[in-house]
């Protein structure tokens, strides 16, 4: 029996971006999960954060101004304007949810988890004598579509979804086996839809990483 490894430093689930983590950088997942050492969370994550908070107040039926005018206040929260990175993301944020919007907007009113959450789903990775759970959380849900959104913004739009998201979408999938799961790409100018990625083999190739980081 396994599993042993997760157990010792009290690791209970995973999650997509801690599989692809070690995947790219053991070292980095090592420091973060087992070292508990915190990452720095720079400016690019939090304006990808905010433009969804935007998207999501306005789908729901607010103002596009209130929305990025709130979104602004929480990304001025933590970076000071001024510097380069900092200022050149904050100027990312209204269009990127303008550009959002343009294609979310047909699908009505996202469903989201009691209290406005994003839902939380779980697929279980199985070893035969043990198992671990993989978490995700739903950007936007739209039932009434039989549709799931993961939205990311992007300063260039990709033509094929990486690796990485291809995994995400996996999981999302095998958690959403009654509704498609597309991956909206946003930049401050254009947006793709992209379907990525086979899930069975996805999962496939995590399940040996997954064996590998418990080991």
């Amino acid at each position: 029996m396994s599993g042993e490894g997760f157990a010792r430093f009290g690791i209970d689930h995973l999650s997509a971006s801690s599989i692809n983590l070690w995947t790219s950088a053991p070292d980095i997942w090592i420091a973060k999960y087992l070292l508990k050492r915190r990452t720095p969370f720079g400016p690019a994550p939090l304006r990808g954060q905010c433009v969804e908070d935007a998207v999501v107040a306005v789908l729901l039926g607010g103002t596009v101004s209130d929305a990025v005018e709130k979104a602004h206040r929480r990304f001025d929260r933590t970076f000071l304007i001024g510097t380069d990175d900092s200022t050149k993301e904050r100027d990312l944020i209204h269009p990127m949810t303008e550009v959002a919007l343009a294609e979310l907007r047909e699908f009505g009113i996202p469903e989201f988890a009691d209290g406005g959450t994003q839902k939380k789903i779980t697929i279980n990775a199985n070893f035969g004598d043990w198992s671990i759970p993989i978490w995700g959380f739903l950007d936007l849900e739209f039932p009434q579509h039989g549709l799931v959104v993961d939205l990311k913004t992007t300063s260039r739009v990709p033509s094929v979804m990486s690796p990485e998201h291809q995994l995400q979408r996996a999981i999302y999938s095998r958690a959403n086996g009654n509704s498609a799961v597309r991956f909206l790409y946003v930049s401050s100018k254009k947006a793709a839809w992209l379907e990525d990625g086979d899930p069975a083999e996805c999962l496939a190739r995590a399940k040996t990483q997954i064996a590998r980081m418990d080991a």
